[in-house]
């Protein structure tokens, strides 16, 4: 088969825009999934004191919160072997807390939330004879595990909870 100068010159760019067509999506591939690998697993270091002041004091409570010293959240809640707590609590007559839980690794953490769950699980079984509308707000309470952190809320505004908890992550 005899090929003329202007075929062959025709032939060459269509091969080459073919090849350019198939490496593309393979170098797509690679780009997302080294995008992905740098995105898991890592998260942010925060300063749990001052997350827990933040939504203890920037969401309004129907009770005054009170900071709890280490002592008194371990009347509340086992946590495990060195997971440190920051807790504010209302006084008794609503079920209104926030606590920021940093443990030594997201294993550890969440040995800690599954305590804490349990906590919350006490809690609404309490409020339900003594005060029916509490149990609501506990079973709408923010508890989210964000690697080696806990974060709990029961609030009358979760959504607002889950934004600050959302920014200091940020």
């Amino acid at each position: 088969m005899k090929y003329r100068n202007d075929d062959m010159e025709y032939l060459g760019k269509d091969m080459v825009k073919q090849m350019k067509k198939k490496s593309f999506f393979p170098a797509l591939l690679m780009a997302g999934a080294l995008f992905l690998s740098g995105c898991g697993g890592s998260v942010k270091t925060i300063d749990a004191d001052a997350l827990a002041k933040t939504l203890a004091t920037e969401i309004t409570y129907d009770d005054t919160l009170q900071e709890l010293s280490d002592d008194e959240v371990s009347m509340y809640i086992d946590l495990p072997e060195g997971v440190d707590s920051v807790m504010y609590m209302g006084s008794g007559s609503t079920a209104e807390e926030v606590g920021v839980f940093t443990a030594e690794d997201a294993d550890t953490a969440k040995s800690a939330m599954e305590n804490i769950q349990s906590f919350l699980d006490d809690q609404a079984d309490s409020f339900r004879d003594y005060t029916p509308e509490e149990t609501k707000r506990i079973g709408n309470a923010v508890l989210e595990q964000k690697g080696p952190y806990v974060i709990l809320c029961v609030s009358g505004d979760s959504e607002q909870a889950k934004e600050i908890i959302e920014k200091a992550f940020k």
